[in-house]
């Protein structure tokens, strides 16, 4: 391996600022990365989601430099940071990554833990860049404080800045906020949000919370056991889900297995018209809790009834807990806070055809 300068790719997408082809990587029999393919464009914010496990992190890890890759490529503005064979070094490449847990430097100022890692600017430059960035994450005046002083939202920003510090093409963004409590969470998010898209770098952003990354990102990619199950707009991966497990990820449902009959599938919530679908193929169906409609028992000739077995008040949403008729199975919809269910109270439900999810049975 050696970090010798590598050619310009002219070839490579003008548009993108990173762009990995066919990245794979295991440690010893588990592939941790199978077959990737993915580009970040600048003012781009892209977010990876999945399960522990899947490959997310492992992923920065290649682009920063802190793994190696061991088949495919990362090219970031055509020029190829790291193949099989050769690599840059992580310090020279120009990427800045951020770690949930900050990794500031108990020993340095706010300003020292920023100006870090630019040893290589002029002094005046140097100080020019600190400046600039404390006035962007509004920290002018902790200038001269240590990391420990600051509120977590504060040390947020401190690390932030020092990811931003070198001009990088990518930033790296690993789990960022799940240091943060509840409350901070959603402020600091959109805070952070704002400031990476002014300063047009492309984001590359690691979050478990489904809701976080449909919050922050132009485009979220599901990974799923190493591979990228699908990769879209938050709304169409909400409303349009590539299979069940990208369905589930983004919203509790109610799932129900069956098999295609007469051009229909017919469930203990109704019959779904499926004309396109083979006779025999078997389905699962899945309906979002918020798609479940509940009417007073009887209003509708397509609901079947059923009974409340318990609520609860969530504040702007109450959940529903309903047993179907002969009591064999339950399911759930989630209906605006301030209905009012009760317990033995008898409704009917239905799904909201238009938005049932008919998937091949797994």
């Amino acid at each position: 391996m050696t970090d010798a300068p590598f050619t310009v790719n002219s070839s490579a997408p003008s548009q993108s600022s990173v762009v990995l082809t066919g990245i794979t990587h295991r440690y010893g029999p588990l592939i941790a990365v199978d077959g990737v393919s993915l580009s970040v464009a600048p003012r781009e914010v892209v977010c990876i989601v999945g399960p522990s496990g899947c490959g997310k992190s492992t992923l920065l890890r290649l682009i920063s430099g802190l793994e190696t890759v061991q088949a495919g490529t990362i090219t970031v503005d055509g020029v190829p940071l790291a193949t099989a064979d050769r690599s840059l070094p992580p310090e020279k490449r120009p990427v800045g990554m951020m770690f949930q847990d900050f990794a500031l430097f108990p020993h340095l100022t706010v300003a020292g833990n920023i100006a870090f890692g630019q040893t290589d600017r002029p002094r005046a430059e140097r100080k020019r860049r600190v400046a600039e960035l404390l006035e962007t994450m509004a920290l002018t005046r902790y200038a001269d404080a240590y990391p420990h002083t600051l509120s977590g939202g504060q040390q947020q920003r401190v690390a932030l800045a020092r990811a931003m510090a070198r001009d990088p093409k990518v930033l790296l963004l690993d789990e960022p906020f799940s240091a943060l409590d509840e409350q901070l969470r959603r402020s600091v998010r959109e805070e952070v949000v704002r400031i990476i898209r002014a300063s047009g770098i492309a984001t590359i952003v690691v979050t478990h919370d489904p809701e976080e990354a449909m919050e922050m990102g132009n485009r979220v990619v599901v990974m799923e056991a190493g591979r990228i199950v699908q990769a879209d707009t938050p709304v169409n991966l909400y409303q349009r889900p590539a299979n069940s497990f990208v369905a589930r990820l983004f919203g509790e449902v109610n799932r129900f297995q069956s098999t295609v009959r007469d051009g229909q599938i017919v469930t203990p919530l109704g019959r779904i018209q499926a004309p396109h679908l083979p006779g025999g193929t078997r389905v699962e169906v899945a309906c979002r809790v918020e798609d479940l409609e509940l009417v007073p028992l009887g209003a509708r000739p397509d609901a079947v009834p059923v009974r409340v077995r318990h609520s609860s008040f969530l504040g702007p949403a109450t959940r529903v807990c309903l047993d179907l008729p002969g009591g064999a199975s339950e399911v759930h919809a989630r209906l605006p806070g301030h209905v009012d269910v009760r317990a033995g109270e008898e409704l009917s439900a239905a799904m909201a055809a238009e938005r049932v999810m008919v998937f091949p049975a797994e």
